[in-house]
């Protein structure tokens, strides 16, 4: 699929919010999910959400058809650990349109937002994403990504 990457929008945030939502959701374990409120989640997650947009120190980039249709986006940045001083780039957000993956959108997102990062000196790009994920693990795995850090939970009985 060719697609044309552009600077996000204000309006592009509708579909950029319900979009990160859904994704967020879509991560949260099964078990957890059972317990908790999805309204109280997204109430909790989407102030972070506005500031990572909101800040200058990052970049929404928007995947569009020749159509000029919305079919992805990637949200990308810089971000240091406990571990290290030393700023990486970050993919804070990826989402791909369900009728338009498997086309190379995300590649073709990813890999914009890489050279993004490197522009900026980053010599490094890190990401997050859920563990049950097993799409978006594959497609991070061929584009190079590997597991360093491995955040593990239990619940915690009463």
């Amino acid at each position: 699929m060719e697609i044309r990457i552009r600077e996000g929008e204000r309006r592009d945030r509708a579909l950029i919010r319900r979009a990160t939502m859904d994704t967020l959701w879509g991560d949260v374990p099964e078990a957890e999910r059972s317990v908790l409120d999805r309204a109280a989640v997204e109430a909790h997650f989407r102030p972070h959400a506005e500031h990572v947009m909101d800040s200058r120190e990052n970049a929404v980039f928007v995947g569009e058809d020749a159509a000029g249709r919305v079919v992805g986006y990637a949200i990308v940045g810089g971000a240091t650990t406990m571990l290290s001083p030393a700023p990486t780039g970050f993919l804070y957000d990826l989402w791909v349109d369900p009728g338009a993956r498997r086309q190379g959108v995300a590649r073709r997102l990813v890999e914009h937002g890489a050279a993004w990062c490197r522009a900026r000196g980053f010599r490094r790009m890190t990401l997050e994403v859920g563990a049950g994920n097993a799409a978006a693990r594959a497609l991070y795995a061929s584009l190079g990504f590997a597991e360093e850090r491995v955040f593990m939970g239990r619940t915690l009985s009463k």
